[in-house]
């Protein structure tokens, strides 16, 4: 059986990374969620690597973690399960174009811990009645203009 290849499901999703913590947004269901540690390192890998499978994140996240990746598959595979359940992500039409991205250190390094994905349904119906305004192809957040590189005041 081949391994499904998994990709951000943009622009129904959307996510933000603050402080080693990654908020992701599901905009059809309203559900807002949380995840941390490995779990943000592997969001991160996902976001950055459209089209890879369950073992490639095994893999990246392993070599971050100084693991094997025979050691963490069974909760890297849950956890994308868990993404694929909630609509988070969805099947890539196809492999990866570009290598699996690393994980990037975020402060000191720290044991493996299986990721976690927390879920909260409490602000759906204001998710539901107002999402994220002009939300395009690329996601969100968008930069303001005057806030973007090179814009006015840089």
């Amino acid at each position: 059986m081949e391994a499904v290849r998994i990709r951000v499901n943009a622009p129904q999703v959307i996510h933000e990374s603050i402080d080693g913590e990654v908020i992701i947004i599901n905009l059809a269901s309203g559900n807002y969620y949380s995840t941390k540690g490995s779990g943000a390192e592997g969001w991160g890998v996902i976001e950055q690597s459209p089209g890879l499978t369950s073992r490639d994140l095994a893999d990246a996240l392993a070599a971050h973690f100084h693991v094997t990746s025979t050691d963490i598959e069974e909760p890297v595979a849950a956890f994308v399960s868990e993404l694929t359940a909630e609509g988070l992500v969805v099947e890539a039409a196809e492999a990866a174009v570009v290598p699996v991205a690393p994980v990037v250190a975020n402060g000191a390094s720290h044991d493996f811990a299986a990721p976690l994905l927390e879920k909260y349904t409490d602000m759906q119906d204001l998710v539901l009645l107002d999402p994220v305004h002009e939300v395009d192809e690329t996601g969100w957040p968008q930069p303001r203009p005057e806030t973007a590189v090179g814009g006015p005041g840089a």
